[in-house]
């Protein structure tokens, strides 16, 4: 039996960020993994998804070539380029990854992790038991799976996941997929974006549920014009093959319909990946398939603490780094909570969508009086010069107070630009702060500091107002 101060289970964003902040503060760990450093948003999520993304922008803008005086035509893609880059990506952060935990002095274990006994966890390869700690503590991060879809024919050739996408032997002609949340609508942009008829089937009344209702109309009326078909309120009964494609059944407003492609992409979100690990058997309390932590991380074990997609929370890897920080704060003696109220939401659909806070709905929902200001880029010159004009930024406001209630943005950099937003509701600034502060120009920031001018005022540049 080998002592720890910490044991450190999976080796995504929450378990090596763990490792590391605690090896710096002095404590001895050891990182088991069962598959790959980084997990599944280095190896098969954020990082390979991004980079499939920026192959479809270059794409994008290489059609465009001659709009900007650039002779140049787009002559197709080169699928086996695109999917190495993508892998030479992964291996620089996942190398990176490696060597920062080497020079921490963190010891990596290859296998899996499962709870035996009172502080006891063991580590099993291959169906035997290789090693076997007596841990002070345990940050237990295995993050989490894709969703299963629970209809006949999900088990058919040709349906795949998130994962299965990225690595497609040739670029299909056509695809289906199930799903209009963040991952589906991501997917289905990036394979739009290469030249792949994609039809998505969402059962719920708009793509990207959580996101405000502004935002998704307008995205689900950019990606319709450019060849995209969204069907909402439509539920899949099944899955069945039709000559060399297969075929998706499903109702619509109750009406039957089908969709068919090469390939029928699933993505109904993710679950915490805590089968097998003896979870149950320490009365570690769930949550259905979620660890259930409190504000400081800790489980009902005391000596367990579980950052990132396992307790359920916020499925985001930059969520599973604070929450990693914050957890082993605690398990070294200091109190700190994280505050849950200025997560951002960054998509990568074409064009981006960001968000921070509440949503008109929801802020309405919650009693208070709104005011909203807008600002569309096609009134901003850096969007202009770009050539990326679609989308705004919109800034959701408590009339009574000024506090700011959310931030969202549909356009060009929206990821980038979000940062703006997390940093002033973080800090309980007003839209009159944000629209003081000088902006430089020309940029697409300038977006945000007229958007907060239209809150209670006008912004310089847009005549229609944008206060309702």
């Amino acid at each position: 039996m080998e002592t720890v101060d910490l044991l450190v289970i999976g080796g995504g964003p929450a378990g090596y960020a763990g490792a590391l902040r605690g090896a710096r503060k002095g404590l001895t760990t050891v990182l088991v993994e069962a598959r790959d450093l980084g997990g599944t948003c280095l190896n098969r999520g954020c990082i390979p998804t991004k980079a499939l993304f920026k192959a479809q922008e270059v794409a994008h803008l290489v059609r465009r070539a001659q709009e900007f005086g650039v002779l140049g035509e787009y002559r197709g893609l080169d699928w086996a380029k695109v999917l190495e880059r993508k892998k030479r990506v992964v291996r620089q952060l996942t190398g990176g990854i490696r060597l920062l935990l080497e020079r921490a002095k963190v010891e990596v274990v290859q296998g899996f992790a499962v709870f035996a006994g009172h502080r006891t966890v063991q580590v099993h390869q291959d169906g035997k038991v290789i090693r076997e700690f007596q841990p002070r503590f345990v940050l237990l991060a295995p993050g989490s799976r894709s969703a299963q879809l629970p209809v006949p024919g999900s088990d058919l050739p040709g349906v795949i996941d998130s994962e299965k996408a990225l690595d497609l032997p040739e670029l299909p002609k056509s695809m289906v997929v199930v799903g209009g949340g963040v991952i589906g609508m991501e997917m289905a942009c990036i394979f739009q974006g290469f030249g792949v008829f994609v039809e998505v089937i969402e059962m719920m009344p708009k793509i990207l549920p959580p996101v405000d209702r502004e935002v998704t109309d307008l995205l689900t009326r950019i990606v319709e014009r450019q060849g995209m078909k969204v069907h909402v309120n439509a539920k899949v009964q099944e899955i069945r093959k039709a000559g060399e494609k297969l075929e998706v059944v499903y109702l619509e407003n109750g009406t039957p319909r089908t969709a068919s492609g090469e390939y029928v992409l699933v993505a109904v979100g993710r679950v915490p990946a805590t089968e097998g690990l003896g979870l149950e058997a320490m009365g570690i309390a769930m949550n259905q398939k979620a660890v259930v932590t409190d504000a400081t991380l800790r489980t009902s074990l005391p000596w367990v603490y579980a950052p990132g997609d396992v307790n359920g929370k916020h499925l985001l890897a930059h969520v599973a780094y604070k929450e990693a920080e914050v957890a082993v704060q605690n398990i070294c003696g200091e109190h700190a909570t994280i505050d849950y109220r200025v997560v951002p939401n960054c998509i990568f659909s074409f064009p981006e969508i960001a968000s921070v806070g509440l949503t008109e709905d929801e802020a309405k929902a919650q009693g208070y009086k709104v005011r909203c200001g807008r600002f569309p880029f096609r009134a901003n010159g850096k969007a202009l010069i770009k050539g990326e004009v679609e989308g705004f930024v919109k800034i959701v406001s408590d009339e009574k107070s000024g506090e700011i209630l959310g931030i969202h943005i549909i356009g060009p950099s929206a990821s980038n630009l979000i940062g703006e937003g997390i940093l002033a509701m973080g800090l309980e600034a007003t839209p009159h702060e944000i629209a003081s502060a000088i902006h430089p120009h020309p940029t697409l920031s300038e977006a945000v500091m007229e958007a907060a001018e239209a809150v209670f005022g006008s912004p310089l540049h847009f005549v229609e107002g944008g206060i309702r």
